[in-house]
């Protein structure tokens, strides 16, 4: 076989498989998975071969014929080739309509066997590069790295863009995981700063004596173990940007050294008495509310200021809810190129689940989950059951009681004005793709593409 490394999924309905079948693919290294009727789609899912075998006893049963309706489900790509010692005309073309790729009658030659499934394997593997190279291609509503459509993400995006052309201080506020490294990040890349360093210090995780010494660097013999010049973040970043993240952490006798730094534009380091020139533009976050810590005084309130001359919000994800699905697919494309699967799309009903969750670890946490989905699963789509604990069974917000009886201020919409909602709604989920846009409509395109018409509804 010209394809190296195949693996093979069995299944033989005739419980006699060649032996001289399977030493010809032995032969050619491949690796064998045979499963039952009862287990093949976890298979399937577990091992991602390349190319389903089936060796069936004459006409499919009714049972096989489900057993590939149910492949295909999982991965709608995956080639399936059958053998048989016959079949009549009217089972073929059945098994062509569920997506068989080839029904070969046996006894099968090596040569013919091998052509098959060499063709077979071969358009299987370059479906697999396309999806590889669409996700390299970028995303949609990706924004220097932080994805998001909302209103208030593109009010966001804006205020990035300009405020990067500037020297201001910016700051960042966010609860965690909300992505406000990725926004700090953005603003440097923006920024004329950019050919010189992005320095990112998180004032939380650094204990107070050694963030002084981390922020101004310290000379030789400063103290204890300074056995030689220590080069700090603000001399490190000079030219460039510091983002001092969770800024609130800091101690409140460092907070005026920083502010000093700010009005004087120059540090000196610890042990030492030269004052050095820094140009550095300052970019902070917290996920705390700042103006409470101002007021409890665990926070300079001049120093509050000096900070917050440009204040970008970044709203949890519970309050852009319209982001979910471009956020969700975004990192379901990056995850699967890293771990090379094949995950390209995320069944309705997990994207509901994703939809009605409250997300408490914020970005951070969707991104984890999906990352856990796609480490521990072989699959195309992204279902509900691999999902943890917390997703199965929410209640979803779409969703009436039966029992609901309109009021007479509920308004009752027609069929068409419901259609007309769901047509627009799968558009954006699926950013204008056609072809899934009627899938999950269980619609042919045809009838999408009139209903467009009807509607006037145009495409993303």
């Amino acid at each position: 076989m010209k394809q190296k490394g195949v693996k093979v999924l069995l299944y033989d309905e005739r419980n006699d498989f060649s032996s001289q079948i399977l030493g010809w693919l032995k032969e050619e290294s491949c690796e064998i998975h045979a499963a039952s009727l009862e287990v093949i789609s976890n298979v399937l899912t577990q091992e991602s071969p390349d190319l389903v075998l089936l060796n069936l006893n004459g006409n499919p049963s009714d049972a096989v014929l489900e057993m590939i309706a149910e492949i295909k489900q999982v991965n709608e790509e995956m080639p399936i080739v059958c053998l048989t010692s016959h079949s009549d005309m009217k089972e073929v073309v059945r098994l062509m309509k569920l997506g068989v790729y080839d029904l070969i009658q046996l006894p099968v030659e090596q040569e013919l066997l091998f052509h098959t499934l060499d063709h077979a394997v071969h358009l299987y593997r370059i479906v697999q590069k396309v999806f590889f190279l669409e996700r390299q291609q970028g995303w949609k509503g990706d924004f220097l790295g932080i994805v998001g459509s909302s209103a208030q993400m593109k009010e966001n995006f804006k205020t990035i863009s300009t405020v990067a052309k500037s020297h201001a201080t910016v700051l960042i506020l966010g609860e965690s995981g909300t992505g406000k490294e990725l926004v700090a990040k953005a603003i440097h890349m923006l920024s004329d700063r950019v050919k010189n360093q992005f320095i990112d210090l998180n004032c939380g995780a650094i204990p107070r004596e050694l963030l002084e010494n981390e922020l101004f660097g310290h000379e030789r013999g400063a103290y204890t173990g300074a056995d030689r010049r220590y080069v700090g973040s603000f001399q490190r970043a000079h030219g460039g940007t510091l983002f001092l993240d969770e800024i609130c952490e800091m101690d409140i006798s460092l907070q005026v050294k920083l502010l000093r730094v700010l009005q004087e534009r120059n540090i000196t380091r610890v042990g030492g008495s030269e004052k050095m020139e820094i140009d550095v533009r300052i970019v902070a976050a917290t996920n705390r509310d700042i103006k409470k810590e101002v007021e409890r005084g665990a926070f300079r309130e001049d120093l509050y200021y000096r900070l917050n001359v440009v204040p970008i919000v970044i709203p949890p994800l519970r309050e852009r809810v319209e982001d979910i699905p471009l956020l969700a697919r975004h990192f379901l494309e990056m995850h699967s190129t890293k771990n090379n699967k094949i995950f390209f799309d995320i069944h309705p009903e997990a994207l509901d689940a994703f939809m009605n969750y409250a997300w408490p670890g914020n970005v951070r946490e969707l991104e984890n989950i999906i990352e856990r989905v796609v480490v521990l699963y072989n699959d195309s789509q992204l279902k509900l059951k691999y999902l943890p604990p917390q997703f199965q069974n929410l209640p979803s917000k779409n969703n009436h009681s039966s029992s609901f009886v309109p009021n007479k201020k509920f308004k009752l919409s027609s069929l068409k004005e419901l259609e007309q909602m769901a047509i627009e709604e799968a558009l954006k989920v699926y950013n204008g793709n056609i072809p899934r846009v009627a899938k999950a409509l269980q619609v042919g395109q045809a009838t999408l593409y009139r209903k467009l018409q009807r509607y006037q509804i145009k495409r993303l």
